[in-house]
């Protein structure tokens, strides 16, 4: 069974042996992870610290059943189910400055950056582009809560391998996420990381 054949001509073998890792697996990563598997992308390093929660469920590629499981560990299981020959790795940590290094390293073909706060987020594009070489795509994403129509997000950022896309504005913390929102947000992203990938 070959679940990519209405994959675009030659671009299923171009991208098969390709590396990501994903930085976060809440609404943008486990979207994001769940896209670039039905896209063909197999080996997806991911690194989260948090326990799925009931709140997540309105966004998240989690369900009722996982309440209480980390993150990481349930998306493998759902990812499995969509690719069983996929090569997850879950690591069960939160990424912070001290750790970069360790994590976040030039064996990957393409890095996301998919965590909830804008420290954080500023924090690894900081370290990206002073540690990860410029053949390396980065993706982040930079707003993408609330009612805002989809038409606002756009490529906010780009220089050599940095993409930063999203509406450079809203905060989930102060007007809410929804998951229609979220999921074109994650859509956005998967496809700039594919972009770069199929070339």
């Amino acid at each position: 069974m070959n679940i990519y054949d209405a994959n675009p001509p030659l671009f299923t073998e171009k991208i098969c042996e390709k590396k990501v890792l994903i930085c976060g697996a809440g609404g943008l990563g486990s979207n994001v992870a769940m896209l670039l598997i039905r896209a063909g992308i197999t080996h997806l390093t991911i690194i989260d610290f948090d326990t799925v929660n009931p709140s997540n469920l309105n966004r998240q590629f989690f369900f009722v059943d996982q309440l209480g499981e980390r993150k990481v560990d349930a998306l493998k299981i759902n990812l499995l189910r969509i690719q069983p020959n996929a090569e997850i790795i879950p690591y069960f940590t939160r990424l912070s400055p001290e750790n970069f290094a360790e994590f976040v390293t030039p064996d990957y073909d393409c890095i996301l950056e998919c965590f909830d706060h804008a420290e954080s987020k500023a924090q690894l594009t900081q370290f990206v582009q002073k540690n990860i070489p410029e053949n390396i795509p980065y993706i982040a994403m930079s707003g993408l809560a609330g009612l805002g129509p989809i038409s606002e997000f756009k490529e906010l950022y780009r220089h050599r391998n940095i993409v930063i896309l999203g509406d450079g504005k809203s905060e989930a913390d102060k007007v809410g996420t929804l998951s229609s929102r979220v999921m074109a947000a994650a859509s956005l992203q998967a496809h700039t990381a594919l972009t770069f990938l199929g070339r």
